[in-house]
């Protein structure tokens, strides 16, 4: 069960690791940070949202699933924003720093005190994203865009936490649904508000790359992902879904040509690291004391 738990993360990564590429395509064809962002989660609400489908007794988790979606949105508006606002791979790398998260959030709210093999792999993306990481070389206006961007690695890491063991069962797709709904009712007034020149593509293109975006890059994998987390736990998942970063990076410099320098390599060669240390399931010295 676990080894079909990880390849769904795995692939559920490779999905996410997406999101860089596809959300730089749109802007280059005229569309917004909060456009690309709205039309990430609003493809897959109309497709899915008239499958919402929530007894009574579901009420409480659907409420949890929901709020999710709120911290989301918001999350996914500071991300989308800074791939906008600053070198792509600033961003990147500190949206990848979720797995720390994870560890620190499973710890310190959850009371799970990471394994041995864990906290190896956390310090090595840890390494992995300072090395990668240039704040120097941004303007000062800039420093809060880069900042804003922990917000999503934070929600990430909770949502991987909590999805880990949940509150109550609730089916996937719903789970998916409840979460949508969260996005919807902050990203929707978020691009009204805002106003931008261009709601539509006007190329096929985009609307290939906004179809790509919602479907390969969010709702697919956010879909395996949920069935993964649940048969390899959190802390596998966090660490196995830290190859989104190579993803990411990969695919910008094959189809942008962002030439990658020393440090962003050896820091994707450290994530790769960090995947292959095997996480014990519960040595005795993380065991959680309990009276």
């Amino acid at each position: 069960m676990k080894q079909t738990g990880m390849w769904l993360i795995i692939a559920s990564a490779c999905g996410f690791g997406l999101n860089p590429m596809l959300a730089q395509l749109l802007y280059g064809l005229g569309f917004d940070s909060q456009v690309v962002t709205l039309y990430r989660f609003l493809i897959p609400a109309l497709i899915l949202l008239p499958m919402l489908r929530i007894k009574r007794v579901e009420l409480g988790e659907a409420g949890r699933m929901f709020v999710f979606g709120l911290a989301n949105a918001l999350a996914m508006l500071a991300y989308f924003n800074a791939m906008q606002t600053i070198e792509p791979a600033q961003a990147i790398f500190v949206y990848y720093t979720y797995p720390i998260f994870s560890l620190l959030v499973g710890w310190l709210v959850w009371g799970k005190r990471p394994c041995r093999n864990g906290v190896a792999a956390g310090a090595l993306i840890l390494l992995a994203a300072s090395m990668a990481l240039s704040p120097d070389q941004l303007a000062a206006e800039h420093y809060w865009v880069l900042a804003s961007t922990f917000l999503a690695p934070l929600v990430v890491a909770s949502l991987i936490q909590y999805l880990a063991k949940p509150k109550q069962n609730l089916a996937v797709t719903q789970r998916i649904n409840m979460s949508l709904l969260g996005h919807m009712l902050v990203l929707l007034p978020v691009a009204v508000l805002h106003g931008p020149e261009q709601w539509l593509p006007v190329t096929w293109q985009g609307g290939v790359w906004l179809i790509a975006l919602a479907v390969f890059a969010s709702t697919l994998p956010q879909y395996l992902m949920t069935l993964g987390v649940a048969k390899v736990g959190s802390d596998r998942t966090a660490i196995a879904g830290s190859a989104e970063m190579v993803v990411a990076m990969i695919t910008g410099t094959l189809v942008f040509g962002h030439a990658l320098n020393q440090a962003q390599i050896t820091a994707m060669l450290l994530v790769v690291i960090a995947m292959s240390i095997r996480l014990e399931d519960s040595p005795a010295w993380t065991r959680q004391a309990k009276a």
